[in-house]
């Protein structure tokens, strides 16, 4: 059977790390200047940097985050560490889906820490995460916003290799979600995926291979109904469902598809109409995500 190009990456990928792992570290710091938000933090060590920063909105400060392997191994360990001080706009994605290879039995770890200070915007919208089958891995995420702080974020899981039919008939993701209001914890979220809960029972993920979740923090339980309007009246995409549901000061959005493509884009639009609800205005979509 001949190698799709997907699987040559991730030959090479294993290959490169076959005796040792990768352990990366992140940390950014974003605070206005009085004209626009800059990043003021940059620290790095291993493998995770992000390009220069970018204004294609004016003093809203665009970051791509980027991790050169290209893909994450058993063993491997990213931690990733933002804080958006009080009164920066800030708005963080990535170049292309970050991907989670199968395991050699180790188990890879990714850590996120998010901080929204007073007055502050923060954006995290990165492309989405692929479990390539076999891939064992445990994630954390910790979000912290102050009150007066606005917040929007997603994480999106495609589960196998749903184009070349290839399922995640194994492996484990463990995956937590805290968020917390003036260090009052408001959301404690847990993604466990195996092959069991991809069964189609209402419990689980129903058979769709893509998964996602969106949090919302300012403003949240007007623009759950505007969304909730919003979705009753939209001609639905086949093959996806959605759920909208504000709980505790947050808006959460989660969604089951049966391709990337179709919740990526669904997700977008409610963030359009989040920050149009936010500023008055409608952002373009970053232009990576166009490449």
């Amino acid at each position: 059977m001949a190698q799709t190009l997907s699987d040559v990456y991730e030959s090479n990928v294993l290959n490169t790390q076959s005796h040792g792992r990768w352990e990366a570290e992140l940390r950014l710091g974003y605070q206005h200047n009085g004209t626009r938000t800059v990043l003021r933090d940059c620290l790095h060590r291993g493998p995770l940097a992000v390009q220069r920063a970018l204004y294609p909105e004016g003093g809203v400060c665009h970051s791509h985050l980027l991790h050169p392997p290209g893909g994450v191994v058993g063993g491997d360990s990213l931690n990733v560490f933002v804080d958006a001080k009080d009164g920066a706009e800030a708005l963080i994605t990535t170049p292309g889906a970050t991907r989670f290879y199968r395991s050699d039995g180790r188990v890879a770890t990714l850590n996120q820490s998010l901080k929204v200070g007073e007055d502050s915007r923060l954006e995290w919208l990165p492309l989405e995460n692929i479990a390539f089958p076999n891939a064992h891995l445990v994630t954390r995420t910790d979000i912290q916003i102050f009150s007066r702080a606005r917040f929007a974020g997603w994480e999106i899981w495609t589960l196998g290799q749903p184009v070349s039919n290839q399922a995640f008939d194994k492996g484990v993701i463990d995956g937590m979600t805290t968020i917390s209001i003036d260090d009052k914890l408001v959301l404690c979220e847990r993604l466990r995926v195996n092959p069991a809960t991809l069964q189609h029972s209402a419990a689980a993920l129903r058979g769709y291979p893509v998964v996602g979740s969106m949090f919302v923090y300012g403003d949240a339980e007007i623009l759950s109904e505007l969304l909730k309007s919003w979705w009753a009246e939209k001609d639905k995409p086949k093959a996806l469902e959605l759920g909208i549901t504000y709980i505790d000061g947050l808006l959460a959005v989660r969604a089951l598809a049966s391709n990337t493509e179709t919740l990526f884009h669904i997700l977008t639009e409610c963030w359009l109409r989040i920050r149009k609800h936010w500023t008055g205005t409608t952002p373009d979509v970053p232009r990576i995500w166009r490449t």
